[in-house]
């Protein structure tokens, strides 16, 4: 090969910071963490002496395009640096890698570009050796000489030889090293472990040999079992349970079940050195090497005795929670039934007088005890909206007492919603009075349902009379119908009072009138919403307020729409 053909076969490039030499193939790995880099030095050192060569350089591959020296001898001049990155760019060397076979190159030191004439001062022959693990090139051990001598035969078949005895000598020492260093972090690791188990005091941690030995004691142990080390080490851990669980066997039964499940966990009473007891959390479990031979066991206990006084002493409480709750239940219960009877009884029994009353009223109306006075006019006057007032009360005592005993026959009837509240409208007219107007708007379409019309009329009217009472200045009762595929719904809305957010909860209740400074002049006994309510649960329906934002309040009216039946065309 001539001069001219030799041109080096790699340019330099400094490495990272902080890079450091090391290895890629884990086989062989002399990284200085693992103490190699004089073993290294060693072999370079002896591989030169052997070919009678200056300068011997170790590299292994960082990937397809560059090398990183891992070390470097040099008998006269500076050693290559260690951890510096060199770029591949001969082809020789790309072969090299691939084929597994060396380079020997004839170097000319003037035609050496800028980085290697320091590195590479005076080298006339180079010859750089492929390290092989697996089939695959991991580095090059290269050799140099700086005379016109020419590396022969021998020399090659010498630096194969030791090449193969560099790779079987790093990888024994970086192995060796490994295991040492496997060694000096596990003896670490066990006594950190052992450092963190013993300053655990909430917990009580030991070992157990295979039959039940105590062999390690931490201060959690000393602390809620009371004995120290030196007094428990050696026994058997049947120490700490009852006498009456010991003679049952116990203990050897939770070491068989840890040993055939790999845990065992309970609570139960264990015993303290001094004899005293304690509520015990434990967890037993089997230690086993990689063979699956049982090596003993570790156990780990937790004073429980507060927890669980705790636990007992909400678990007393919640009972008497629970008794004083069906003790209120039944109470509430027996008011249900008290209330229901006495609105039973007084509905009957204020029927007959109100209805004399009307009676009586009608007849002084009619004029028949004789001609009254202007004053006895208005007093009948006042006597009849009274009386009427009364009667109604009495009739929505008496309905409610029905809806409560389960008694209101519900006589159903298909009906077009759309026709029914349009009559409920025209008759309250005349009751709403002038300063109310009532405007309604409808489902172009028929609204079919199935209702008994003298409930729902009931129903509507309950709902109309809510919104006059509760707009006592007048204004506008919006009534609206629609439909969607399964509900037909009616709203009602007012622009009075309106509802506060927390006010909701008690509107459809028995006698649950809301009073405050704007409703307390209001008139009646709260039981109009929880009659309509009530009465369109029992079609399938419900009623329910919107709280919107502005004056007013709205009430929605719920029914499930009739299945209409479509007829069929005839088969041709």
């Amino acid at each position: 090969m001539s001069s001219s053909q030799a041109r080096v076969s790699t340019r330099a490039r400094p490495g990272a910071d902080g890079e450091k030499p090391l290895l890629a193939n884990p086989a062989t790995e002399p990284s200085p963490s693992l103490g190699l880099q004089p073993l290294v030095d060693g072999l370079l050192r002896g591989i030169a002496a052997a070919v009678n060569a200056d300068r011997a350089t170790l590299t292994r591959i960082a990937d397809e395009s560059s090398v990183i020296i891992e070390g470097s001898f040099d008998m006269d001049g500076a050693p290559a640096e260690a951890g510096r990155r060199w770029l591949i760019t001969a082809p020789e060397m790309r072969r090299l890698v691939f084929e597994k076979e060396p380079v020997v190159q004839v170097l000319d030191p003037a035609l050496l570009p800028d980085p290697f004439r320091d590195q590479l001062e005076g080298v006339r022959h180079l010859v750089i050796l492929p390290l092989t693990v697996a089939g695959e090139v991991f580095g090059t051990i290269a050799v140099s000489r700086r005379q016109d001598r020419p590396f022969e035969s021998h020399d090659m078949a010498v630096l194969r030889d030791l090449g193969n005895v560099a790779v079987l000598t790093l990888r024994n020492a970086v192995e060796l090293a490994r295991a040492e260093a496997v060694a000096v972090e596990l003896r670490s690791s066990e006594e950190r472990f052992r450092l963190l188990v013993d300053g655990v005091k909430d917990y009580a941690i030991f070992m157990l040999d295979p039959d039940g030995q105590v062999t390690s004691w931490n201060q959690g142990a000393e602390r809620i079992k009371g004995y120290r080390a030196r007094e428990i080490i050696g026994r058997h851990f049947s120490a700490f349970y009852l006498p009456k669980d010991v003679a049952t066997g116990k203990p050897s039964r939770a070491l068989e079940t840890a040993a055939r499940l790999g845990v065992y966990e309970e609570e139960g009473w264990r015993l303290r050195k001094d004899g005293t007891r304690f509520m015990a959390s434990v967890l037993i479990t089997a230690l086993r090497d990689p063979s699956g031979r049982l090596r003993g066991f570790a156990k780990v206990t937790r004073d429980i005795t507060e927890k669980r006084r705790m636990q007992d002493r909400l678990l007393k409480a919640e009972r008497r929670e629970a008794v004083k709750f069906h003790e209120l239940a039944d109470r509430m219960a027996i008011l249900e039934r008290t209330k229901s009877q006495f609105l039973n009884l007084a509905s009957h029994e204020l029927r007959t007088p109100v209805s004399l009353i009307r009676g009586y009223v009608s007849l002084f109306k009619e004029g028949d005890f004789g001609v009254l006075n202007e004053n006895g006019t208005r007093a009948v006057s006042v006597l009849n909206d009274q009386t009427l007032q009364l009667d109604g009360l009495v009739n929505q005592m008496l309905q409610a007492a029905r809806l409560q005993s389960g008694a209101v026959p519900l006589r159903q009837e298909d009906v077009d919603l759309r026709d029914l509240v349009s009559r409920a409208l025209e008759r309250f007219r005349e009751l709403a009075g002038a300063d109310h107007s009532v405007a309604l708007s409808m489902h172009s379409k028929t609204v079919p349902v199935r209702a008994d019309p003298e409930m729902l009329s009931a129903i509507l009217h309950n709902l109309l009379d809510n919104a006059v009472k509760y707009s006592p200045n007048g204004g506008a009762i919006e009534c609206e119908v629609r439909a969607d595929r399964v509900l037909a719904r009616v709203k009602v809305r007012d622009h009075g009072i309106g509802i506060e957010p927390d006010q909701e909860g008690m509107l459809f209740q028995q006698f649950g009138r809301v009073v405050n400074t704007d409703t307390a002049a209001i008139g009646g006994a709260g039981l109009g919403l929880y009659l309509a309510r009530e009465m369109a649960r029992l079609h399938g329906g419900d009623v329910s307020a919107e709280t919107d934002a502005g004056p007013g309040s709205t009430f929605v009216l719920t029914l499930p729409l009739r299945a209409v039946e479509r007829p069929r065309g005839r088969r041709t």
